[in-house]
Protein backbone atom coordinates (compact mmCIF):
# COMPACT_ATOMS: atom_id res chain seq x y z
CA UNK A 1 0.00 0.00 0.00
CA UNK A 2 1.32 3.47 -0.78
CA UNK A 3 2.08 6.14 1.75
CA UNK A 4 -0.65 8.46 2.99
CA UNK A 5 -0.94 11.41 0.59
CA UNK A 6 0.18 14.76 1.99
CA UNK A 7 -2.35 17.33 3.05
CA UNK A 8 -3.09 20.26 0.77
CA UNK A 9 -0.75 22.39 2.88
CA UNK A 10 2.17 20.19 1.89
CA UNK A 11 1.56 20.70 -1.83
CA UNK A 12 2.81 24.02 -3.11
CA UNK A 13 1.63 25.82 -6.24
CA UNK A 14 4.35 24.23 -8.38
CA UNK A 15 3.29 20.75 -7.24
CA UNK A 16 -0.33 21.53 -8.10
CA UNK A 17 0.66 22.93 -11.50
CA UNK A 18 2.74 19.82 -12.26
CA UNK A 19 -0.13 17.56 -11.22
CA UNK A 20 -2.55 19.49 -13.45
CA UNK A 21 -0.19 19.08 -16.42
CA UNK A 22 0.28 15.37 -15.71
CA UNK A 23 -3.47 14.81 -15.47
CA UNK A 24 -3.87 16.49 -18.85
CA UNK A 25 -0.93 14.61 -20.40
CA UNK A 26 0.66 11.81 -18.37
CA UNK A 27 3.12 11.20 -21.22
CA UNK A 28 4.65 14.68 -21.03
CA UNK A 29 8.42 14.65 -20.71
CA UNK A 30 10.15 16.13 -17.70
CA UNK A 31 11.53 18.84 -20.00
CA UNK A 32 8.01 19.70 -21.23
CA UNK A 33 6.73 19.82 -17.66
CA UNK A 34 9.67 21.99 -16.66
CA UNK A 35 8.94 24.48 -19.43
CA UNK A 36 5.29 24.63 -18.39
CA UNK A 37 6.10 25.55 -14.77
CA UNK A 38 9.46 27.32 -15.16
CA UNK A 39 11.71 24.65 -13.63
CA UNK A 40 14.61 22.60 -14.95
CA UNK A 41 14.07 19.01 -16.04
CA UNK A 42 16.07 17.84 -13.02
CA UNK A 43 14.00 19.88 -10.57
CA UNK A 44 10.76 18.59 -12.10
CA UNK A 45 12.01 15.00 -11.94
CA UNK A 46 12.82 15.42 -8.23
CA UNK A 47 9.34 16.84 -7.53
CA UNK A 48 7.55 14.14 -9.52
CA UNK A 49 9.53 11.40 -7.75
CA UNK A 50 8.68 12.97 -4.36
CA UNK A 51 4.98 13.04 -5.32
CA UNK A 52 5.19 9.39 -6.40
CA UNK A 53 6.88 8.34 -3.13
CA UNK A 54 4.27 10.25 -1.13
CA UNK A 55 1.46 8.41 -2.93
CA UNK A 56 0.05 11.54 -4.56
CA UNK A 57 0.90 10.15 -7.99
CA UNK A 58 -0.20 6.52 -7.81
CA UNK A 59 0.52 5.50 -11.36
CA UNK A 60 0.28 6.16 -15.05
CA UNK A 61 -2.06 4.22 -17.31
CA UNK A 62 -3.42 4.09 -20.80
CA UNK A 63 -7.14 4.72 -21.15
CA UNK A 64 -7.95 2.62 -24.20
CA UNK A 65 -11.22 2.29 -26.08
CA UNK A 66 -11.12 -0.40 -28.75
CA UNK A 67 -13.59 -0.42 -31.64
CA UNK A 68 -16.31 -3.02 -32.19
CA UNK A 69 -15.90 -6.56 -30.90
CA UNK A 70 -12.47 -5.79 -29.48
CA UNK A 71 -14.02 -3.40 -26.94
CA UNK A 72 -13.30 -4.24 -23.33
CA UNK A 73 -16.01 -5.48 -20.99
CA UNK A 74 -16.28 -3.25 -17.93
CA UNK A 75 -18.10 -3.72 -14.68
CA UNK A 76 -18.40 -1.76 -11.46
CA UNK A 77 -18.53 -4.03 -8.44
CA UNK A 78 -19.80 -3.09 -4.99
CA UNK A 79 -18.35 -5.37 -2.34
CA UNK A 80 -19.38 -5.92 1.28
CA UNK A 81 -16.50 -7.41 3.26
CA UNK A 82 -15.95 -8.83 6.71
CA UNK A 83 -12.34 -8.37 7.75
CA UNK A 84 -10.28 -6.21 10.06
CA UNK A 85 -7.53 -6.12 7.41
CA UNK A 86 -9.17 -3.86 4.81
CA UNK A 87 -5.76 -2.78 3.47
CA UNK A 88 -4.80 -6.43 2.89
CA UNK A 89 -8.09 -7.09 1.10
CA UNK A 90 -7.53 -4.04 -1.11
CA UNK A 91 -3.96 -5.20 -1.90
CA UNK A 92 -5.33 -8.59 -3.00
CA UNK A 93 -7.86 -6.86 -5.25
CA UNK A 94 -5.10 -4.72 -6.73
CA UNK A 95 -3.20 -7.68 -8.16
CA UNK A 96 -6.20 -9.26 -9.87
CA UNK A 97 -6.08 -9.05 -13.67
CA UNK A 98 -8.34 -6.30 -14.98
CA UNK A 99 -8.91 -4.49 -11.69
CA UNK A 100 -8.19 -0.87 -12.61
CA UNK A 101 -9.77 1.18 -9.81
CA UNK A 102 -10.36 0.37 -6.15
CA UNK A 103 -12.10 2.69 -3.70
CA UNK A 104 -13.12 2.18 -0.10
CA UNK A 105 -16.49 3.87 0.36
CA UNK A 106 -19.20 4.59 2.88
CA UNK A 107 -22.76 3.38 2.60
CA UNK A 108 -24.11 0.00 1.57
CA UNK A 109 -20.75 -1.25 0.27
CA UNK A 110 -17.27 -1.23 1.76
CA UNK A 111 -15.32 -1.32 -1.50
CA UNK A 112 -16.08 -0.29 -5.09
CA UNK A 113 -14.00 -1.78 -7.91
CA UNK A 114 -13.80 -1.21 -11.66
CA UNK A 115 -12.95 -4.38 -13.57
CA UNK A 116 -12.02 -4.37 -17.27
CA UNK A 117 -11.55 -7.58 -19.24
CA UNK A 118 -11.13 -8.46 -22.91
CA UNK A 119 -14.04 -10.90 -22.84
CA UNK A 120 -17.20 -11.58 -20.85
CA UNK A 121 -15.74 -14.93 -19.77
CA UNK A 122 -12.61 -13.31 -18.34
CA UNK A 123 -14.71 -10.67 -16.58
CA UNK A 124 -16.83 -13.45 -15.09
CA UNK A 125 -13.73 -15.29 -13.88
CA UNK A 126 -12.48 -12.22 -12.00
CA UNK A 127 -15.90 -11.66 -10.43
CA UNK A 128 -16.18 -15.34 -9.41
CA UNK A 129 -12.74 -15.11 -7.82
CA UNK A 130 -13.72 -12.11 -5.69
CA UNK A 131 -16.99 -13.77 -4.64
CA UNK A 132 -15.07 -16.87 -3.59
CA UNK A 133 -12.91 -15.09 -1.01
CA UNK A 134 -13.95 -15.87 2.56
CA UNK A 135 -13.82 -12.16 3.50
CA UNK A 136 -16.32 -11.28 0.75
CA UNK A 137 -19.82 -11.22 2.22
CA UNK A 138 -21.60 -10.23 -1.01
CA UNK A 139 -21.11 -8.38 -4.26
CA UNK A 140 -23.32 -6.44 -6.63
CA UNK A 141 -22.16 -5.99 -10.21
CA UNK A 142 -23.15 -3.29 -12.69
CA UNK A 143 -22.00 -3.96 -16.26
CA UNK A 144 -20.98 -0.72 -17.98
CA UNK A 145 -22.95 -0.20 -21.19
CA UNK A 146 -21.69 3.23 -22.23
CA UNK A 147 -18.91 5.39 -20.88
CA UNK A 148 -19.00 9.20 -21.14
CA UNK A 149 -16.27 11.66 -20.36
Amino acid sequence: MCAVPPTDRQLDELDLALLAHLVADARATMADLGRSVGLSRTAVLARVQRLERAGVIRGYRADVVLPGDAAAHRARVGIVIRTADVAGYVRRLGVLPGVTDIETVTGEYDVMVLVTAPSAGELDAVLDGIQGWRETVRTTTWVVLTRYR
